[in-house]
């Protein structure tokens, strides 16, 4: 919801595209589990891993590109459907973030216009899906236990993080877009999953943690923007923040546990796919500045997430 509303331009969420960040973190957290877990119980199978994220990811994605064509056939002059059909078959394809990396900035005007721009994100989420049960798997037979792949990740986080920092300032595109300079965030996912049953902090502390790690969150998004340098050491704001409250491992919290805030979780990447194309149709238009336009945006970016969830 940070970044839907950050995206529609709605005050108070200059910096809503820290979500991204704090999804890389849930997504290295939960994808780690299944490999560990896989390769504890003897049981992992790579292709099956693979087999798995296509299933979650392409139908939702291959959906929306097939919209997005056919209407584009009828209301885009030909230069822009061509940009658009080139676009779609780098998101299928899981190289946009390529693509845009090579066409412009994340932050620039002209980017605005990009009907696909926010697949990049599921391309850097690609990639490191084909590259994590590979590495963890090497180092399992290598040498079997957690130890082991606490040190991969650490180094790992390291020389990402290393590289986002020293690139950041100088190749904002590069730092922005690419891989190398995007993994420490979902490493970081995964060294609080394999630590999580070492640290096993009481009750009260877990309070305190992801009250904590909320606020890092929050403030995240309050107090960056479009100028901030990203993602380098900022980044490290909301990513520690979400460490923190994946780690605290609250179920029923007040504020991951209500009725609404589940509706949203479970269609959150429904959301995620409709709502940049919802707003790029508002800036043709010239109505992404209306407040009632953008109400109306934000309702069918729920609408159509909720039917791509229930029917795709």
């Amino acid at each position: 919801m940070a970044v839907i509303l950050y995206h529609f331009g709605v005050p108070g969420f200059s910096g809503g595209f820290v979500g991204v960040d704090v999804f890389f973190v849930i997504s290295g957290f939960l994808m780690t589990g299944i490999v560990i877990k896989g390769l504890e119980q003897g049981s992992f199978s790579v292709l099956a891993f693979y087999g798995a994220r296509i299933r979650r990811i392409v139908p939702a994605l291959l959906g929306l590109c097939c919209v997005l064509l056919v209407l584009g056939y009828a209301v885009l002059t030909p230069p822009d459907y061509k940009t658009l059909a080139t676009h779609a078959l780098s998101a299928i394809g899981f190289v946009s973030n390529f693509k845009f990396w090579d066409e412009a900035g994340y932050f620039d005007i002209s980017s605005h216009e990009k009907w696909l721009l926010h697949t990049w994100s599921l391309s850097v989420e690609w990639q490191f899906y084909l590259l994590l049960p590979l590495l963890l798997s090497v180092v399992w037979r290598w040498k079997p236990g957690r130890i082991p792949q606490i040190i991969v990740l650490l180094g790992g986080i390291f020389l990402s993080l290393g590289l986002s920092v020293a690139l950041t300032d100088r190749y904002p595109t590069t730092a922005f877009f690419l891989l190398p300079m995007r993994a420490w965030e979902m490493l970081a996912g995964g060294l609080v999953f394999i630590l999580s049953p070492a640290l096993r902090p009481n009750e009260f502390s877990r309070r305190w943690m992801e009250t904590c790690g909320l606020a890092l969150v929050v403030m995240s998004i309050l107090i960056f923007d479009m100028e901030s340098s990203w993602p380098g050491w900022r980044a490290t704001v909301p990513v520690l923040g979400a460490m923190m409250i994946l780690l605290a491992n609250i179920q029923g919290s007040l504020w991951t546990g209500g009725r609404l805030v589940q509706w949203l979780g479970d269609r959150s990447y429904s959301l995620y796919l409709w709502h940049w194309p919802v707003f790029v149709a508002l800036v043709y238009g010239e109505l992404h500045r209306e407040f009632w336009a953008v109400a109306i945006g934000i309702a069918l970016t729920l609408i159509l997430g909720d039917i791509s969830c229930r029917w795709i």
